[in-house]
């Protein structure tokens, strides 16, 4: 079984993502890596009822599950993606960032970060 830390951290160094972090849906950080992870607690408070109010509207509209949400900011984006039931990765990008780019890495991560959990 990989590692989860070491995982985050192969994400961060393909330089398509900035920091992330795997919270559990109760709001709690299971694992980080990267820059400002002092600054995580919060985020990985506030990312399940994010998460969660993005999949009620997509069951609204029979959209299916969840597989990843965006927001975009003046300074970068976060994408959240669901790991299995019980996790999100909440993924941190820089300003400028390949949004393409940054999806394809998560998601090619997504199996290896599930894995580790």
């Amino acid at each position: 079984m990989p590692d989860l830390r070491k995982v985050l951290e192969e994400l961060v160094a393909t330089g398509a993502v900035r920091a992330c972090l795997v919270v559990g849906r109760d709001g709690f950080i299971i694992e980080t890596a990267g820059e400002d992870a002092a600054q995580l607690e919060a985020v990985g408070a506030i990312a399940p009822s994010s998460l969660g109010a993005a999949e009620v509207i997509g069951l609204e509209l029979a959209q299916g599950p969840m597989g990843q949400a965006m927001f975009e900011f003046e300074k970068g984006a976060i994408l959240m993606s669901a790991v299995g039931s019980d996790a999100i990765l909440v993924s941190i990008l820089p300003s400028g960032a390949n949004l393409g780019k940054a999806r394809y890495d998560i998601r090619k991560f997504l199996p290896a970060v599930e894995g580790a959990l």
